[in-house]
């Protein structure tokens, strides 16, 4: 299982949220590591539930800067969070009735994420910027 690492081509220019996926990225790599090193269930729970609450805030964050821009694929994006949040829901119920996480699912967890970003989240961030400039120009 390869753990997410940050590089220049993930980013949005947008430093707030560049900002944001890197944090994303290192709730999702602590959770590997807790995986890797066979933590136990509790603290793969609590470092789960701590990346289930970054999500949330990182996610929430985007859609308002979507919306505060009209991004026209916004409810396109939308969805994705949603499948990806209810993704994250499941395993952590899993885990609480006693699953282990597997490496299968944390790969899952990265190669989403990283494709995400590299590709939809891509589009919205040179709209954003596209969008502020233009602001800034009339």
């Amino acid at each position: 299982m390869a753990l997410p690492e940050w590089n220049e081509n993930m980013a949005l220019h947008l430093p707030a949220i560049d900002t944001q996926h890197k944090q994303l990225l290192a709730w999702i790599k602590a959770l590997g590591d807790a995986v890797q090193k066979e933590e136990g269930a509790r603290i793969i729970d609590d470092v789960l539930q701590h990346l289930i609450n970054y999500v949330h805030e990182h996610f929430s964050a985007e859609e308002r800067l979507m919306l505060a821009h009209n991004f026209p694929g916004f409810a396109d994006h939308r969805r994705e969070h949603d499948f990806f949040v209810s993704r994250l829901k499941d395993l952590h119920t899993g885990i609480t009735c006693g699953e282990e996480l597997s490496v299968k699912t944390l790969d899952f967890l990265v190669d989403w994420t990283i494709t995400h970003i590299r590709g939809t989240d891509q589009k919205y961030g040179s709209f954003v910027r596209a969008t502020a400039v233009g602001a800034k120009l009339d």
